[in-house]
């Protein structure tokens, strides 16, 4: 016969492994347990982000209400551009290089990269190769250029570039859905520079934003809730630039992201989301990089920096970019 402290013993262990199974359970419905720090809120993931976004001004007053063509470049660091103009210049003929070099005098860029880390120091400037996270590194904005100048050579078109390299959609540019440092930042660069275009005479339009993002969201975690992110994400962006929209809406044009180690396990699901949030309007624009023959394996030789994209293949992005806006502007003429 049991003794009451017996029966007291067995109960506590009864419970200890009740609550074991419980946790364990709860675990793996969350697909391998909720990250560390998510039960701690958005101050667990704070940024400092310095949010003085000085005015250099270079432009010259126009007649007032002149249209501004607007472009948003915006995501993490093969937005920011990582990769080596060194490889570019083997990769591409002399002439071209040159191009690159002088850079495109109608196609100005204002950029704000990785929390001032690289500025345009609040200037519009012609894009050309100094563009990217540093000296020696240029980023999709040169294909843009590329792209936009040869066929609208007699178009001034606007580039906002603004990048966090090595930051997730889920934590840091949104939080449980709603804006959070990252995006408040963005949102004050671009009100600042569109304001800026406003004060010089012009009416911009904000034709559409290019969205370079996702590898830093490829756990199996985050990637569940990538598609609700971005259905958030847009419907923010698409009413905080509201003023600035045309009259058919803006675009929103998604690179797929790489099959990089860095992007296991989860990128079949970031791009499965991004093509699903494609599907969902006509503004939405979705195109792959892998199917495309992009690469991240080959350079540096000696090291490969196997998170950014080769040289040819960061000019490939750019220049997709570039075909899906004059799209946009070819169909609304």
């Amino acid at each position: 016969m049991l003794l009451q402290g017996d029966i007291l013993k067995n109960k506590v262990g009864i419970i200890a492994i009740i609550l074991v199974f419980l946790v364990v359970f709860s675990s793996c419905n969350l697909g391998g347990g909720i990250p560390k720090g998510e039960e701690l809120g958005r101050e667990y993931y704070k940024i400092e982000m310095n949010n003085n976004y000085e005015i250099c001004d270079t432009l010259s007053a126009v007649p007032e209400g002149t249209v501004a063509k607007v472009i948003i470049l915006i995501g993490q660091s093969n937005a920011t551009g990582c990769s080596l103009t060194s490889y570019l210049k083997k990769g591409v003929d002399a002439d071209k290089y040159s191009e690159f070099e002088k850079g495109y005098q109608n196609i100005l860029i204002n950029f704000c990269l990785d929390n001032h880390s690289y500025t345009s120091g609040g200037a519009f400037v012609p894009v050309d190769l100094s563009c990217g996270a540093g000296e020696g590194y240029f980023g999709p904005e040169l294909g843009i250029a590329e792209q936009l100048s040869q066929a609208l050579p007699e178009e001034k078109i606007f580039i906002l570039k603004f990048t966090m390299s090595g930051y997730s959609l889920n934590y840091h540019w949104l939080y449980d859905y709603t804006p959070s440092y990252i995006y408040q930042a963005f949102k004050l660069f671009a009100s600042t520079y569109l304001g800026y275009l406003s004060s010089k005479g012009y009416s911009p339009s904000v034709d559409a934003i290019c969205w370079m993002q996702g590898e830093s969201d490829t756990t199996d975690y985050k990637a569940s809730k990538y598609y609700k992110n971005t259905v958030a994400f847009v419907e923010y962006l698409r009413k905080d630039l509201g003023a600035y929209a045309p009259k058919g809406g803006i675009y929103f044009i998604d690179a797929g992201i790489s099959s990089s180690p860095y992007c296991e396990p989860a990128y079949p699901a970031i791009n499965e989301a991004k093509k699903r949030f494609a599907d969902d309007s006509p503004l939405n624009v979705y195109f792959p990089t892998i199917e495309a023959g992009l690469t991240t394996l080959y350079e540096p030789e000696s090291k490969p920096d196997l998170g950014h994209y080769d040289a040819l293949s960061e000019l490939q992005l750019g220049r997709m970019f570039g075909n899906e806006i004059l799209k946009i502007y070819t169909n609304r003429q």
